[in-house]
């Protein structure tokens, strides 16, 4: 019996950590532009969150193309001081449209500045999207993330399973509200969902 009792005790925390979700969001990887030189301010990435960060992490983005989720390894957050949306906006004001669209991301509570992991971890995907080493020759890009490392580069349809066993749906769809379209991302996680709304980049 008291064998019993000591597997219980070990067997509990663990299931409890199990029903963790991971955090989930959104990456901005933004060029800032000043609207009267048109010159580069800033090239930044971005994080937004549903959870607060305790500890740096790794997201996996992920680029819903319908029939298959393309994943791109990685990006992270080595600074858990979330950042203010309006100093932010604030800081960059010469943008207009960068204010534009941070102003209308909703549905995630935190933001952290972000950077791209080390090249010696990046799968395909993001050796096609970042592999240019000159900023000059990116492009704004926006993508859901996921926390943790995933190694397959496509998932067939919008359910895949991460690394400790969580099962995930993602589906993204467009939406247009007064006049403006945006896209709804929803992951759903062990039957919880989590829905944001961005502006479509170009918009």
């Amino acid at each position: 019996m008291k064998i019993l009792a000591a597997l219980l005790f070990l067997v509990t925390p663990m299931r409890m950590l199990h029903a963790v979700p991971p955090p989930i969001g959104l990456w901005e990887d933004v060029i800032v532009v000043d609207d009267d030189t048109l010159q580069l301010i800033s090239h930044q990435h971005f994080i937004f969150t549903n959870q607060k960060l305790s500890t740096p992490t790794l997201f996996t983005a992920l680029k819903n193309y319908g029939g298959e989720i393309d994943t791109f390894c990685c990006i992270e957050v080595q600074n858990t001081t979330s950042l203010s949306a309006s100093e932010t906006e604030k800081k960059f004001s010469h943008d207009h449209d960068f204010v534009e669209r941070f102003s209308h991301i909703h549905g995630l509570r935190y933001m952290y500045e972000a950077r791209l992991a080390s090249r010696k971890i990046w799968n395909d995907k993001m050796l096609l999207l970042k592999g240019s080493r000159n900023d000059t020759n990116d492009i704004p890009f926006s993508a859901p993330v996921i926390a943790g490392r995933f190694g397959f580069s496509e998932i067939a349809g919008n359910h895949f399973s991460s690394p400790d066993g969580h099962e995930i749906q993602l589906t993204t769809e467009v939406s247009r509200k007064n006049q403006k379209r945006r896209l709804i991302h929803r992951f759903m996680i062990d039957h919880q969902r989590t829905t944001f709304t961005v502006p479509i980049l170009g918009d």
